[in-house]
């Protein structure tokens, strides 16, 4: 009880419970980043964001700005936040921007909190509420959306707070933790679980209060949300207050002091610096409870917060009586009398009672007379109030007799309900378990299966890359061989029979030695021949000088000379080079497959096209030869070496080769690869 009566030198328990939510809970709500919660709205900031509203061409950034400089504006001035709001909603209902139409409807709610109009905060959050449940159910879920339906069902809770209708507060707080969850945003979890407590300590259920400030701290702790624990241990520590507990109210007090001056958590101050004043109060230690009132007021001045600015000085002024510094005390209490004029008689009848207690102390009898007779003219409409309310409280009592008998029989109903529903859990969670089995099952069998998946595929993927390998091995190998035998039996044999020659004509008469000389000359013309021949075969002068384009059509116009087929290269968009690599590898495919059509396919025409496109070639092979089964060939043991090392020598320069062919279609090969 003496815990009671103090109170009634500070704020009632209603109005305490209630500034501690509103501050640190919407602050939370309404601005973007954790350093700038707590603190006060800036000067430069608002001028900042003033200058971007007025240069910035309409649209979604200008809409932002507008928003910023409600929350700005939210505790300094909610009548300009509410001016930038609504400008902000004009333009997006002209230009048809549905989510920024309800996510500016919780901004406006929350102005209109502030301004303790909760009829019209409820409509323009309910409005918003379903607009965004619109958006949520229609398939455009964003995480934007979701963490919009996060803070507009935590301003609907605490708009309901206000109003005391608890059980939709708690309904609400449960909402947005469910998105705040759905939306991996774990930080505004403590804070609702914190104003759920707030919920029980206003209802006075201490124990269920205690829990969730408990629960609260465990979770800010572990998200390391500096800004959920402040608040928290704030909230603990006024509960522990209320129980007077001062030891652990005294100790969570300072611990939320620690974090809010260090974070300049500005708005929570002035409230966290009444507690420990109250706390001082009633352990008797005046010096500590003045000094923490004296900056409560100060900041709360800064800010503009009315109603703690009121609270603080309820604090002074008692405290200074105590000091037996009355005139001190008085002026406060006079100050107290102007600005509470419309707070309703409750507060009339606190500061009537003390200006009565502080004039009997300083011997002013009847001023203390006059403000005792107004203490008891406002403390007897006060009891008619509390009359009224138990004669309401008497007649819903006698209406509840009446009922008892139906209450009775509900009883039995619920009874026999609650076995069945007993049983059905039972059955219901033998199911789910069941079901969690079989799923547990799959997704084991499923990742057993992916894996051996993955390890054929990997086997496949070696088995390719070592028959590249093999095919590049063996066709250089050829190659070689081919070298080899051509300077041996071409240039060599003829170099050999020169020496020869040469070496005759030391020997020779001048006749024979002019036929000697003559016919070395001819071995060495022939030798110079072969050696060129062997040269273009390794890489072709045309190839070398002129390019694949070039190159493919001075070997195709020799081979047209002959007159025995004609073979017709179109070309689109080719460039005069490309990689040494691409260049003999094509080359080398394409006389190759021209000179397998000339042996085997008894064709008459053939049909090449080189083009490139973007960064990719396309080089597409054609005759109209008699063609064969291209598929038997590819699972017949006996099928020569030919195509499988076209398409490896294609693959080794990171192409794709497609071929199709079948007994008198002819034979087609495209080639893609990349430049």
């Amino acid at each position: 009880m003496k815990l009671l009566r103090l109170l009634t030198y500070g704020v009632s328990f209603k109005s305490r419970s209630r500034i501690i939510f509103f501050i640190f809970f919407l602050s939370v709500l309404l601005f973007p980043f954790p350093a700038q919660i707590q603190s006060a709205p800036s000067n430069n900031t608002i001028d900042s964001l003033l200058v971007l509203y007025k240069s910035n061409p309409k649209d979604t950034v200008w809409i932002k700005v507008c928003q910023n400089l409600a929350s700005q504006y939210l505790f300094k001035d909610p009548d300009s936040g509410i001016y930038y709001t609504e400008k902000a909603i004009e333009f997006a209902t002209e230009e048809n921007y549905p989510f920024h139409i309800s996510n500016l409807r919780k901004t406006l709610g929350a102005c209109y909190i502030v301004k303790a109009e909760y009829v019209t905060a409820d409509k323009h959050l309910l409005y918003g509420l379903k607009g965004l449940q619109n958006l949520y159910y229609n398939d455009t879920v964003s995480y934007k959306v979701v963490k919009a339906l996060s803070e507009i069902h935590t301003n609907m809770g605490l708009n309901y707070y206000y109003q005391g209708v608890y059980e939709k507060s708690i309904e609400s707080f449960i909402n947005a933790i469910f998105y705040s969850e759905k939306n991996g945003n774990m930080d505004r979890l403590a804070i609702c679980i914190s104003n759920i407590g707030n919920i029980y300590l206003e209802l006075e259920t201490f124990d269920k209060a205690l829990e969730y400030y408990k629960k609260s701290i465990f979770i800010a702790l572990k998200n390391d949300d500096l800004v959920a624990l402040s608040q928290s241990y704030n909230n603990l520590g006024y509960a522990y207050l209320s129980l007077e507990k001062l030891d652990s109210a005294n100790y969570y007090l300072h611990k939320s002091k620690t974090i809010a001056e260090k974070q300049n958590f500005e708005n929570a101050l002035p409230k966290l610096y009444i507690n420990l004043s109250n706390v001082f109060i009633q352990e008797e230690i005046y010096d500590s409870a003045l000094y923490y009132a004296q900056l409560s007021y100060n900041v709360a001045s800064n800010l503009k917060y009315v109603e703690q600015k009121i609270a603080a000085k309820y604090n002074l002024a008692f405290i200074y009586r105590v000091l037996k510094k009355y005139k001190i005390s008085e002026s406060y209490y006079l100050e107290l009398i102007k600005e509470t004029e419309n707070q309703g008689i409750r507060y009339k009848n606190k500061i009537q009672l003390e200006l009565s207690n502080l004039y009997e102390d300083m011997g002013n009898y009847k001023k203390a007379f006059g403000y005792s007779v107004l203490s008891y003219a406002s403390r007897d409409s006060i009891y008619q109030e509390e009359s009224n309310k138990q004669i309401a409280e008497m007649e819903a009592k006698y209406q509840s007799v009446k009922k008892e008998e139906e209450i009775k029989l509900l009883q039995e109903t619920a009874k026999l309900n609650k076995a069945t529903a007993t049983t059905n859990r039972i059955v219901f969670s033998a199911i789910i378990i069941i079901l969690v089995l079989v799923i547990v099952l799959v997704v084991i069998a499923y990742r057993s299966y992916k894996h051996k998946q993955l390890i054929e595929r990997q086997k496949i993927r070696q088995n390719a890359e070592r028959k590249v390998l093999d095919t590049v091995i063996e066709t250089e190998y050829k190659e070689r061989k081919r070298f080899a035998e051509d300077l041996h039996d071409g240039l060599g044999v003829l170099l050999s029979t020169t020496r020869l020659y040469i070496n005759e004509i030391e020997d020779s008469n001048k006749e024979e030695r002019k036929q000697l000389i003559q016919q070395s000359n001819a071995m060495l013309d022939d030798a110079i021949a072969n050696a060129r021949n062997i040269s273009n075969n390794i890489m072709p002068a045309a190839l070398k000088n002129n390019g694949l384009e070039v190159a493919i059509k001075s070997f195709c116009d020799k081979i047209n000379a002959s007159g025995n087929i004609k073979i017709d290269v179109q070309s689109i968009s080719f460039k005069k080079h490309y990689k040494n690599t691409i260049e003999i590898t094509i080359y080398r495919i394409l006389t190759e497959m021209i000179n397998n059509t000339l042996k085997h396919a008894e064709a008459t025409s053939i049909s090449i096209s080189l083009a490139q496109k973007a960064n990719k070639l396309f080089i597409t092979y054609k005759d109209n030869g008699k063609g064969f089964d291209y598929e038997s060939m590819l699972n017949s043991t006996k099928k020569g070496m030919g195509l499988d090392n076209t398409i490896s020598r294609i693959n080794s320069i990171g192409g794709h080769c497609t071929i199709k062919s079948s007994a008198g279609n002819g034979f087609f090969a495209g080639i893609e690869l990349s430049v």
